[in-house]
């Protein structure tokens, strides 16, 4: 019996141990590690890295409600154990948001409030690069191509002042007045734009400016990243004619855009956000689509 016994144990620890290596094993391999996600895994991974306000609960949990078409519900939520007796666990789930995510439009809403009213929420778009969400949540991919034609191209309001464009589409965010007055397109290396860009422009998304005469002013936003930079391309006949950066965070300085109704482009310098900005240049777009100094 006490053979028995120790074989037994053995075979345990055995297990655990390798269980505890395979474990280790995984974080140093990062292609095993993707291929073991599953579409749970990658929702949660999604969730963690949003700016969601979780109200002070770090230790969430994250559940796939329902998939339809390619809309992700996802229900977050705490458990909480509830029991008197230590010994008896009675667990009951506490709902700290529900959310829906856009898998082809890589977008998160906070249908929290109100179904009908979503917030945009950010969240770290890599995650979805990483990874094959589609197959993991079976999930259509659909090829979203915007036709440039001006019937259905939405063009951001001008003047466009930096300051006033951050906090409604980026910080601290308004959905309604950055889609009404910055409507902006994701953009897809495979999508027809990206043959106009070519690989000198890969932004994170981009918003047309009313067009001069046969002319398309366009900026391109590079948000993605810990370096925060904006480009503006002139484009006609499917191609980049012109270009500028116009707006650069890179975490020791600020560089910041007007763009007046007239298309004089005034760019700014400052250290931080707390600082007053300092006007240093400015630009026009000429008569053939070139972006040049303002005399």
């Amino acid at each position: 019996m006490k053979k028995i016994f120790i074989i037994i144990s053995l075979i345990l620890i055995s297990c655990k141990d390798s269980k505890l290596e395979k474990s280790n094993n995984s974080f140093g391999n990062t292609s095993i590690e993707n291929a073991k996600n599953t579409c749970e895994d990658i929702i949660y991974q999604i969730i963690k890295s949003s700016k969601l306000d979780l109200r002070g609960q770090n230790d969430f949990l994250t559940k796939i409600d329902r998939i339809e078409d390619d809309n992700v519900t996802i229900q977050v939520y705490i458990e909480n154990n509830v029991s008197e007796d230590p010994k008896v666990k009675q667990i009951v789930e506490s709902t700290i948001a529900w959310l829906v995510l856009n898998v082809n439009d890589r977008k998160l809403y906070n249908t929290s409030a109100d179904p009908d009213n979503p917030i945009e929420v950010e969240f770290d778009k890599n995650i979805l690069s990483q990874n094959d969400i589609f197959n993991l949540c079976q999930i259509e991919k659909k090829e979203v191509k915007k036709d440039l034609s001006n019937e259905k191209i939405r063009y951001s309001i001008l003047p466009i002042e930096f300051d006033e464009y951050y906090k409604a589409c980026v910080n601290p965010y308004d959905s309604i007045k950055c889609d009404n007055n910055y409507p902006k397109y994701f953009f897809k290396e495979d999508n027809a734009i990206a043959k106009v860009f070519g690989n000198n422009f890969h932004p994170s998304d981009y918003m047309y400016l009313p067009k001069i005469k046969d002319y398309q002013p366009m900026i391109l936003c590079n948000t993605d990243s810990d370096i925060e930079s904006y480009d503006l391309v002139v484009v006609s006949d499917n191609k980049v004619i012109s270009s500028l950066e116009i707006g650069l965070m890179d975490g020791e300085s600020i560089t910041q855009f007007n763009i007046s109704k007239d298309y004089i482009i005034s760019l700014y310098k400052r250290k931080n956000t707390t600082e007053k900005k300092v006007f240093f240049k400015s630009y026009i777009i000429d008569d053939i689509g070139s972006i040049i100094d303002k005399k």
